[in-house]
């Protein structure tokens, strides 16, 4: 018989509760199913926020190419992420220094010519058209070429493409130093085309002044100063001819030295593939950016857009490519149309000087 002092302390039969009453795999099931109503629609609506812009998404790191695969609609807001970083390529607003630049130029009884400054200043640089290098965007540069020559396809090559088109002027023009000057002026960077012997001459002669093998080099070096002189406030020097010349190491190699001299860069046009152009100026120090394609090879629109295509892939594989092409109505109106499409591609049209390596 139990003790009434102490059986008031004895506590009742516990009762099971609901979920005791069930194996612990349905308890997970249950808590899994209470999470995900609670927590993952507010998760989902988020999402849809960034996607419609509601909201600004967290940067991205820099150089994922497969951003898009995992983050839909990345391309569409990337302009809100970066935005103080971009650069906007049909900024006319932007003013190039007025040339020549006192500081980085030599005067001479034939004219003038481009130097380093005392400071150290180097014309490719002052010359340059501003670019922000902190846009991490793939950058792609176009370069028309052999303009000076015609007054109308020049005047439409400054006037219809976007500024940050680099514009090469053929240095055997009638008025080089005016047509460089209007360009310039419209906001964008200038370089001048030097005429230099292809292996099929004198069959296919580039002109007078032609750098030739069988010159001395003082005779080269006269040659060059005096197409330099043609114009200012160039960034530097490229040739659409030259598979001899250019070919040829020694000879090449001293109008390498006298541009390094005069803190000019190099376009490396590749008018042949073993070309030493490239390869000279990165070991004599010398700024070099160098054409991917060329992109008029076949003046169908089809095939110019499908070239612009293959550039815009280059520049994703590699961060970066040059186009370079001759000045057509067609290609101009191609250019113009293909530019308007490059900020929703996540691509950066940018100067020449820019693309240096």
């Amino acid at each position: 018989m139990s003790n009434p002092a102490t059986s008031a302390f004895v506590l009742p039969p516990r009762r099971e509760t609901f979920l005791a009453l069930y194996p612990r795999n349905l308890k997970l099931f249950v808590t899994a199913i209470i999470f995900a109503i609670l927590v993952l629609p507010p998760a989902f609506i988020h999402g849809y926020n960034v996607r419609h812009k509601s909201v600004t998404p967290t940067p991205l790191p820099t150089g994922m190419a497969d951003a898009e695969k995992w983050m839909p609609g990345y391309r569409k807001v990337e302009s809100d992420i970066n935005a103080p970083a971009l650069n906007d390529q049909n900024d006319r607003s932007i003013k190039l220094i007025p040339a020549p630049e006192s500081r980085v130029t030599e005067d001479t009884a034939e004219g003038s010519l481009p130097r380093i400054a005392e400071d150290g200043a180097r014309p490719w640089q002052v010359y340059a058209r501003p670019f922000n290098s902190a846009d991490r965007r793939p950058r792609v540069a176009i370069v028309i070429v052999d303009l000076g020559l015609s007054r109308a396809i020049t005047d439409q090559a400054i006037a219809q493409t976007p500024p940050t088109v680099t514009l090469s002027f053929n240095s055997q023009g009638p008025v080089v130093a005016a047509w460089g000057t209007r360009a310039r002026q419209d906001g964008h960077e200038i370089l001048i085309q030097v005429p230099v012997e292809p292996f099929d001459y004198p069959r296919s002669d580039p002109g007078a002044g032609t750098l030739l093998t069988n010159l001395s080099s003082s005779e080269n070096i006269g040659r060059l100063q005096s197409a330099l002189r043609k114009a200012t406030g160039y960034v530097g020097v490229t040739t659409t001819f030259g598979s001899r010349f250019t070919s040829d190491p020694t000879r090449f190699g001293l109008i390498v030295q006298e541009l390094r001299k005069r803190g000019l860069m190099v376009l490396d046009s590749r008018v042949v593939p073993h070309g030493v152009v490239t390869e000279m100026a990165r070991d004599a120090g010398v700024p070099v950016a160098t054409v991917t394609q060329r992109l008029d090879v076949d003046l169908d629109p089809a095939a110019i857009a499908a070239a612009l295509e293959n550039l815009e892939k280059t520049a994703r594989q590699t961060g970066r490519a040059v186009g370079i092409t001759t000045a057509t109505p067609v290609m101009i109106n191609q250019l113009q149309a293909w530019a308007k499409t490059l900020p929703e591609h996540g691509i950066a049209l940018a100067p020449l000087t820019a693309m240096v390596q």
